[in-house]
C-alpha cells in the first residue's frame, strides 16, 4: 500500500512551500510515498516533484450532465445565459468538456501517475442546497459512462481509473446496484473505486460521531459484498456535519442574483459540509486492513503548512494505535 499526500497546483497550496525541497521534506517527514495531485494551475517554480506524483485527481464540474446532453434551457436556468455557461466549460458544446478531461489525462501521463480519480456526481447549485434533484443516480452514472467512453477513446496512456463516491446523485456507494451499473458501464479495462470516507459520512445525516461513521462504512461494505474488492484507493478523512446539512436543506439560503455569486455560495456551503478532517477513532486502522487498498491518501483541507503538518501528525498517530 502506498501512502499519499493530497496537493493541488493552486497557488493557495503551492505558495506554502518555499521550494521543491520543502515539499519533499514534508513527504519524508511523514514517511509518505508520494502525492495525489490535482493539476489546476501552472507550477512556475517547479514545486511539485514529478517523480513523486503517484495519482492525478481530475478536474471536477459539480454540474455537467445537462451541458453534455445539450439541454440549453436547463443551462440557462443554472447560469443565466449561454455566454456564462461557455465561460465555465471553456466552450459551447460537449466537446469542450471532453477536451478538458483529456487534458487531465495528458497531465497525468506527463507526471507518470499510476492512477487517475474521477468524481461521479451531478447537481445544480440549488439542488445541492435543497436536496431536490432533477436527475437520478442511474442517469448520472449512464452519462458518466458515455462521457468517459469519449474521453478514453483512442487513448494510448491507460492508467488505473478510480471512480470516487460523493453524496449527490451518481456514485454514492450506498446502492450496490448503482455501483455495479457504473463499474460494468465504463468501457475501460482498468477501473476501480476510490472510497472517500468523509463523503460516505454525508449520505447519512444521523451520524453524530466518528464511531457511528465507522460502523456505517462497514455496513456499506457489507452491503456491497464482493464489489468492495473493487476499492483500490481510500481518501481518508471525516466530517460530522449531518445536522448542519439537514438544517440547510430545511432552511436553504436565498440564492444570489448572478451565477458567480451563487457559485461562491455553493463553494462556502460545500466546504462547511465537507471539512476533510483526520479520521482518528479506534478501529480506523482495522477498516484500512479490511479494505486493503493499493493507495491511501490522507486528504485534508488546510489553511497552511503548519496546520497540514498537525493534521498529518494526528492521523498518523491514530493509525499507529
Amino acid at each position: 500500500m502506498k501512502t499519499l499526500l493530497n496537493c493541488t497546483t493552486s497557488p493557495y497550496d503551492l505558495d506554502r512551500f518555499p521550494s521543491r525541497e520543502a515539499l519533499l521534506s514534508l513527504l519524508d517527514e511523514f514517511g509518505l510515498d508520494g502525492i495525489e495531485l490535482l493539476a489546476c494551475d501552472e507550477d512556475p517554480n517547479a514545486i511539485v516533484p514529478k517523480e513523486r506524483v503517484i495519482g492525478q485527481h481530475m478536474l471536477y464540474f459539480p454540474y455537467w450532465l445537462d451541458f453534455y446532453r445539450g439541454d440549453e434551457q436547463a443551462l440557462i436556468r443554472e447560469f443565466g445565459s449561454l455566454d456564462v455557461c461557455e465561460r465555465v466549460y471553456g466552450g459551447s458544446t460537449k466537446r469542450a468538456l471532453v477536451d478538458r478531461l483529456r487534458e487531465d489525462f495528458q497531465k497525468a501521463e506527463y507526471y507518470g501517475a499510476e492512477y487517475v480519480v474521477f468524481h461521479v456526481s451531478n447537481a445544480r447549485i440549488e439542488e445541492a442546497m435543497t436536496g431536490k434533484f432533477r436527475h437520478s443516480s442511474a442517469e448520472v452514472i449512464d452519462g458518466t459512462c458515455d462521457l468517459l467512453a469519449e474521453v478514453l477513446s483512442g487513448a494510448q496512456y491507460r492508467p488505473l481509473l478510480l471512480l470516487e463516491n460523493l453524496w449527490q446523485p451518481g456514485l454514492t456507494f450506498t446502492d450496490p446496484a448503482m455501483t455495479r451499473r457504473l463499474l460494468q458501464g465504463v468501457p475501460y479495462e482498468n477501473v476501480g473505486l476510490m472510497l472517500d470516507t468523509g463523503h460516505l459520512f454525508h449520505t447519512n445525516e444521523t451520524i453524530a460521531s466518528q464511531e457511528e461513521g465507522l460502523a456505517y462504512i462497514h455496513k456499506m461494505l457489507d452491503r456491497h459484498g464482493a464489489q468492495a474488492a473493487r476499492i483500490r484507493g481510500i481518501h481518508l478523512n471525516q466530517s460530522i456535519t449531518g445536522a448542519y446539512t439537514k438544517s440547510m436543506r430545511e432552511h436553504p439560503a436565498v440564492l444570489k442574483q448572478t451565477y458567480d455569486e451563487r457559485a461562491w455560495q455553493m463553494f462556502e456551503y460545500a466546504f462547511a459540509i465537507d471539512k476533510h478532517r483526520p479520521f482518528t477513532c479506534a478501529g480506523v486502522s482495522g477498516l484500512i486492513e479490511r479494505i486493503s487498498p493499493d493507495y491511501l491518501t490522507f486528504e485534508f483541507i488546510t489553511d497552511g503548512l503548519e496546520q497540514h503538518r498537525a493534521l498529518l501528525t494526528e492521523q498518523k498517530k491514530a493509525l499507529e494505535q
